[in-house]
């Protein structure tokens, strides 16, 4: 199967030839190792596993392939064009250093941080030779932030020429391992009128005590999902992740980026799940006949066919609004909502036409399922997403009756 492509003209060279490289690197190289037994306790690949995957990426010349040379990154469409097919493997992302949180905290890092900290922090990030976390979410039963971001209860304070740090976060994706983080507090400093910092910081550090690492129905990141604790952690001033107060606003800057790169990786996984899905309809027999000929399992294939096409448009759109310089924040959400949703919808119907064998680990089918079934929650769930896009419509039309009113009262 062909992977589909964006709109050609929206492809450089630079862009078409590493996305050609890129693909041809992962269904060569990285896909043997989906076997590979280096798995730490819930599955996900060990860093030694990764690593070495990264060092043979790096001599194939497609490892960071979203960031060029000289720093600077593709456009969001052509990202998609790469990243999709760096998802064709669970492993490719690793491999090639286009997974995430790692993806969106160098786009973030490259859009704010300062000179100094991008050569402290965001070069071994590019260069694959560490990976970091993105510490926001906080634990439900702490009261904490979640899909709302201003319940955050993790403070930091000024100390002279340092911050102090403490409290909880949760779900924080590759803690354990990681060298680089991204921290998010809430502040009641007077200059920063009660909005949130963030800071980079080294990893590990000791006033970060991971508490849990639950297993989870993903596997495909290294480090887990982390519960910790925040003890009194002392971060140098000069570590701020741009001005104080305007935390929330640079994570709106990460999160479109960030959650339409998801949509991008798992379209690669699901685009991969499907071959193999095509494949056993075509070779297996029953009732006299190859599966794929029998209605009911060649619908379900056709209609994944349908909704592949749809899951790139949508990206396509979506990655074309952010290279207008927008945040689009309801362009992602819209994409997020519509490319997951239909994503489970493609994994679903691979395990079901696949039968026995789909629930299995004797392919990726199964793990592609599970994967995508947790990525309905990453970045927002749907539900979520749904009751912002809501609230815009009341809001929209509201303005709207305002404006009809406003008309009216005006004498003729």
């Amino acid at each position: 199967m062909t992977v589909l492509q964006t709109n050609p003209s929206a492809i450089s060279d630079y862009a078409r030839d590493m996305g050609a490289r890129v693909e041809a690197f992962v269904r060569e190289v990285v896909v043997p190792y989906e076997k590979d037994p280096r798995r730490d306790h819930h599955g996900a690949p060990t860093d030694e596993l990764v690593m070495e995957m990264r060092d043979k990426a790096r001599a194939a010349g497609v490892l960071t392939p979203h960031i060029r040379d000289d720093g600077s990154h593709v456009t969001q469409r052509e990202t998609a064009y790469i990243l999709i097919k760096s998802g064709l493997s669970p492993l490719g992302p690793l491999a090639c250093n286009t997974f995430a949180p790692d993806e969106g905290n160098m786009y973030l890092i490259g859009h704010v941080g300062s000179l100094e900290l991008k050569e402290r922090f965001l070069n071994k990030l590019v260069d694959g030779s560490a990976r970091s976390a993105f510490f926001m979410t906080e634990p439900a039963e702490w009261g904490g932030a979640g899909s709302d971001p201003s319940m955050m209860k993790t403070t930091c304070r000024k100390d002279g020429n340092h911050w102090i740090v403490s409290g909880r976060k949760t779900f924080i994706t590759g803690a354990q391992g990681a060298r680089v983080g991204i921290l998010m507090a809430a502040s009641a400093e007077e200059d920063t009128k009660g909005g949130a910092c963030m800071f980079l910081v080294d990893l590990p550090d000791p006033a970060i005590v991971i508490d849990e690492i639950p297993n989870t129905i993903d596997s495909s990141m290294p480090g887990g999902h982390a519960t910790l604790t925040i003890n009194e952690m002392r971060i140098p001033a000069d570590q701020m992740l741009g001005q104080p107060g305007e935390g929330f606003k640079y994570a709106q800057v990460r999160l479109s980026p960030a959650r339409l790169s998801h949509c991008m990786r798992w379209l690669g996984a699901c685009i991969r799940a499907q071959e193999i899905a095509v494949d056993y309809a075509c070779r297996r027999h029953a009732f006299g006949k190859q599966l794929i000929e029998h209605e009911g399992v060649g619908f379900m294939l056709a209609e994944n066919e349908i909704l592949i096409e749809q899951c790139e448009l949508m990206i396509d759109w979506c990655a074309s609004v952010l290279d207008t310089g927008s945040l689009g924040t309801v362009e992602s959400s819209m994409a997020k909502v519509s490319v997951s949703e239909a994503l489970m919808k493609i994994a679903d119907n691979c395990v079901q036409v696949m039968g026995g064998t789909g629930v299995t680990d004797r392919t990726i089918v199964e793990q592609v399922f599970r994967e995508v079934r947790a990525f309905r929650i990453y970045d927002g769930p749907t539900e979520v997403h749904k009751w912002s896009l809501a609230k815009r419509l009341r809001r929209n039309w509201r303005k709207a009756q305002e404006a009809e009113a406003a008309k009216d009262a005006v004498p003729a």
